[in-house]
C-alpha cells in the first residue's frame, strides 16, 4: 500500500493562509484562500506517447515513494529540514556506457524546480526525483529549461525524453502524452494583497487574475472566469505573474499552494 503523505498535499506540512511578500517591510502582505478543484490536482512525470520509459520510471518512482528518501525530499523542499548534502541530490557523472536522457522542465516553479541564483543550477523537488530515477536506471541526465507551455510540444517533437515540471495529468493532456502515477497532490489558491480584502471567488468579479500559460490553473481560471466574471491574465512565468501582482497591474493570482509558498520563500 502506498504511503498517504503525498495525498495530503503540502498543507500537511505547511500552514498556507498568510504569505509574506518579498517587497520589504512596507510591502502589502499577501494572503490566500483555497478554492475547490474538480478532479485530481497532482503532479506526474510526462512522456511521449508510447515511450518505453513509462514502465521502468513508474516502477522506480513508486519504489521512491515508499522509501524514507522520499520522506526526506518532501521535508527538504516543503519544510526545509534536509541538508543539501542529501544523497538524492548529489550529481553523478555519466559513464561512457550510459544513455543520457533529456528532461524538460520550467524552472520557475519552486519548490518543484527553480534556478539557484548563487550557482545558476536548476534545483528542486522534481530535479531530485529525476536524478534519483535516472541514476537507479543507469541513465545520464540533461535538463532543458523552457516555458511551461512549450514542454508538451518539445516531447512531441522529440527534443526531450520526458517532462518533470509539476504537471497534472489531465484527460486533455493524456490524449497527447503518457503519464506516470501521481507522486504529489496539492490544492489551488487565490493569492492577493491583504489590502484587496478578497476572501471568496465572488470577490473576484470585475478584477484581473493572473495565471501561468499552459498550466492546469489556466484551464481552471478560464472556467471560473465565466462563472465569477473576472478577467484572466496569462503569462509564461510565475515570477512575471508575481511581479504584476506586486505592481498592482493584476489583482490576484490563481496558483498551486506549494508554489505559492516556495516562490515567496526565496
Amino acid at each position: 500500500m502506498k504511503k498517504s503523505w503525498w495525498m495530503l498535499g503540502v498543507s500537511a506540512i505547511l500552514s498556507v493562509g498568510l504569505l509574506v511578500g518579498c517587497g520589504g517591510d512596507d510591502a502589502d502582505q499577501l494572503v490566500s484562500f483555497e478554492i475547490p478543484t474538480e478532479g485530481e490536482l497532482g503532479s506526474a512525470i510526462a512522456f511521449p506517447k508510447g515511450s518505453e520509459l513509462v514502465e521502468p520510471f513508474n516502477q522506480t518512482l513508486n519504489e521512491l515513494i515508499e522509501s524514507e528518501e522520499m520522506d526526506e525530499l518532501v521535508l527538504k523542499w516543503f519544510a526545509g529540514e534536509v541538508e543539501e548534502t542529501d544523497a538524492a541530490t548529489e550529481e553523478t557523472e555519466p559513464t561512457d556506457a550510459e544513455t543520457t536522457l533529456v528532461m524538460g522542465t520550467s524552472a520557475d516553479y519552486p519548490p518543484y524546480e527553480s534556478v539557484d541564483l548563487a550557482t545558476g543550477e536548476i534545483i528542486g523537488f522534481d530535479i531530485d526525483i529525476a536524478k534519483y530515477i535516472t541514476e537507479e536506471l543507469g541513465y545520464g541526465l540533461q535538463i532543458e529549461d523552457m516555458d511551461f507551455n512549450a514542454l508538451i510540444p518539445a516531447m512531441e517533437s522529440g527534443r526531450v525524453d520526458f517532462v518533470l515540471a509539476g504537471m497534472t495529468p489531465t484527460e486533455e493532456r493524456k490524449e497527447n502524452v503518457d503519464f506516470s502515477d501521481v507522486y504529489y497532490e496539492a490544492t489551488n489558491l487565490i493569492v492577493s494583497k491583504e489590502s484587496a480584502n478578497l476572501s471568496s471567488l465572488e470577490d473576484l468579479e470585475g478584477l484581473k487574475v493572473g495565471v501561468q500559460l499552459g498550466s492546469i490553473q489556466e484551464e481552471e481560471a478560464d472556467e471560473l472566469a465565466e462563472e465569477y466574471g473576472f478577467e484572466v491574465v496569462k503569462l509564461n512565468r510565475i515570477p512575471e505573474i508575481m511581479q504584476e501582482l506586486q505592481a498592482g497591474r493584476i489583482d490576484a493570482v490563481l496558483m498551486e499552494d506549494t508554489v505559492a509558498e516556495g516562490h515567496l520563500a526565496q
